[in-house]
């Protein structure tokens, strides 16, 4: 049985978050407008970028120069890379550092073909000594350029299949060549994102190395399930993913949770309209446009599914081609008489492939 969890802060080698709440790296999602949104909403340690190719960063291609933008506002960042032993990912890490990150994270976990299919993300974990050489050149090689001010850190799955349980001995291998933190998804690639995350399976992790933090992941789709995965599994944090879009403010109530124990009432109605049009804000300051309208047509079905029966509100958010045109519907439904707590989605349960 574990101890009963104290709020604490969370040291990832040098670096210290406030919170050990991670917002993780979410392909298509984790761009600069909605990082910021979920760091001024509370709660959040540290949150990362999207995935970054590692020879794209380094070709300086416009695509790779977006997903990396950071601003003051949006500290500390991670960077997620990607790419094998024989990709230039130590190169890539020091422009990672050039152009913001103060933490450098590798992606040893993404099972779908973009990223595995050319032997990175889930395809690490098929040679753990191999990919602990790639670490160890990635770890020296950041230590050198940032005089060890920044950490690498990894992100993994349990293994490839049931039958190749490899997370303990990867990630004492990491341990060992320096990495600082290890988040463990608690799925094996072979399942993407069916079934449950095996919670016990990352308190193994964590019981065969503690000499580093290890991160939990997996299935936390309520404030509460952080808090059940760290008395769960003993680990030292909890990195969201998806559940994040439709509740950009769990971070904070899951650190409230974590700290006092109780879970307050979720935000009203009209607190989640102001919200969303923090969110339209920070779209139109930080990104192009297009893009701008464009995620948010496709994001508001994901803050949909907790605020009730809002068809119409869903479908002029989702056809609208200007910011205004979205502000404007959305504050046509911020009527006194919804300032109520609309319903969420509650039990252990994965949604839609999340984390």
């Amino acid at each position: 049985m574990h101890a009963p969890y104290h709020a604490r802060v969370l040291r990832i080698g040098p670096v210290e978050l406030q919170s050990n709440l991670l917002l993780a790296p979410i392909a298509g999602y984790t761009d600069l407008p909605f990082r910021i949104l979920c760091r001024e909403l509370g709660g959040v340690g540290i949150a990362f970028t999207d995935l970054l190719n590692a020879h794209a960063v380094l070709r300086g291609s416009e695509r790779s120069l977006e997903l990396a933008a950071t601003n003051e506002l949006d500290r500390p960042c991670g960077m997620q890379l990607y790419g094998n032993g024989d990709d230039p990912l130590p190169e890539a890490a020091l422009w990672a550092i050039d152009h913001g990150a103060q933490v450098i994270d590798i992606n040893m976990g993404c099972p779908v073909d973009k990223v595995a299919k050319k032997n990175g993300g889930s395809l690490l974990l098929r040679d753990c000594p191999a990919t602990a050489i790639l670490a160890d050149r990635i770890v020296k090689a950041v230590e050198r350029a940032s005089g060890g001010r920044v950490p690498v850190t990894a992100k993994m799955r349990l293994g490839w299949d049931p039958e190749h349980m490899v997370a303990p001995d990867l990630a004492g291998r990491l341990a060992d060549v320096g990495i600082a933190a290890v988040t463990v998804h608690g799925r094996y690639t072979v399942q993407f994102f069916s079934g449950q995350a095996d919670w016990d399976a990352i308190g193994r992790v964590v019981e065969a190395v503690p000499s580093i933090p290890i991160i939990g992941n997996g299935d936390v789709v309520e404030p509460e399930h952080a808090k059940a995965l760290i008395d769960r599994s003993g680990c030292a944090g909890v990195m969201i993913a998806r559940a994040a879009l439709r509740t950009p403010w769990m971070f904070r109530r899951a650190a409230e949770h974590l700290a006092t124990g109780t879970l307050g009432p979720d935000l009203s109605f009209n607190d989640k309209c102001r919200a969303i049009l923090r969110h339209i804000d920070l779209m139109e300051q930080f990104a192009k446009p297009w893009y701008g309208v464009k995620r948010l047509n496709q994001g508001i079905a994901w803050y949909g599914r907790t605020m009730g029966h809002i068809k119409p509100l869903k479908e002029a958010v989702r056809t609208a081609t200007t910011f205004e045109a979205m502000r404007g519907a959305i504050r046509d439904w911020m009527t006194p008489d919804r300032e109520h707590t609309p319903a969420v989605l509650r039990g252990r349960e994965t949604v839609d492939g999340l984390d």
